[in-house]
């Protein structure tokens, strides 16, 4: 991983920033692939680093369709709140090198929400243990229009996701530097407890139907799932 590629001016306000990394995987069998990532990110050492800097959460996603072998793709979604602490993190020498041990190729980007979002927040049913997530992310047409589609469409949908297996549902808008047009890229995410009831939200097309005039160019969309075996994450 490296550093990202601005600097911030940091408000004192407490937020939650969202950052993901997705991109394929340096090694070429999942058990290598997790080891690399265990060794990298799961040490005593490099978990204290990172909450120390304000990283909260971290866990990692394969693609929900992949089965067997290595995945051709990785998802890992942290929650820090701080931006200054991440870009501080991410340029220790030790820490880029190590990126290169799990990714081969990847995309990273820092998120913040608005109080105009959604964020929905919702504890698992006893005994549902398995987590999915849905992104969907592209370039809105505005922020506003954007606040008021989502925050919308989430209260109205709400009540028949959650009976589907919703655990949170949370939209973000790409951060910027300092002295640049804020961002119009946004991201939506969601975890779900049910792969199934997932894949029925996302196919009906009444379901889909308000974010038709969401975005201004094709968005990109994806489904992914926890993998197998023991995997460091906090």
């Amino acid at each position: 991983m490296t550093t990202l590629p601005f600097k911030l001016a940091i408000d004192p306000t407490p937020m939650q920033f969202l950052f993901t990394v997705r991109g394929k995987p340096a090694a070429t069998s999942q058990q290598a692939i997790r080891a690399a990532h265990n060794q990298v990110a799961g040490s005593d050492q490099a978990v204290a680093m990172a909450r120390s800097f304000g990283d909260l959460s971290h866990a990692v996603y394969f693609p929900a369709d992949h089965t067997t072998g290595a995945p051709k793709e990785m998802l890992f979604i942290d929650y820090w709140n701080s931006a200054e602490g991440l870009m501080k993190f991410f340029s220790d020498p030790q820490v880029q090198q190590g990126g290169k041990l799990v990714f081969d190729e990847r995309d990273y980007v820092l998120w913040a929400n608005t109080p105009g979002l959604p964020h929905v927040s919702l504890p698992a049913p006893e005994g549902r243990n398995e987590r999915f997530v849905g992104l969907v992310r592209g370039p809105v047409v505005s922020r506003a229009g954007a606040e008021q589609i989502l925050l919308e469409a989430t209260r109205k949908a709400l009540n028949t996701n959650r009976a589907k297996g919703l655990m949170a549902r949370e939209w973000y808008f790409r951060l910027t530097a300092p002295g640049e047009a804020a961002s119009l890229e946004a991201i939506g995410y969601d975890l779900w407890y049910d792969a199934e009831g997932m894949q029925q939200v996302y196919a009906d097309p009444a379901e889909m139907a308000p974010l038709a005039n969401l975005f201004s160019a094709r968005p990109d969309t994806s489904v992914w799932k926890k993998p197998a075996g023991q995997w460091v994450e906090w």
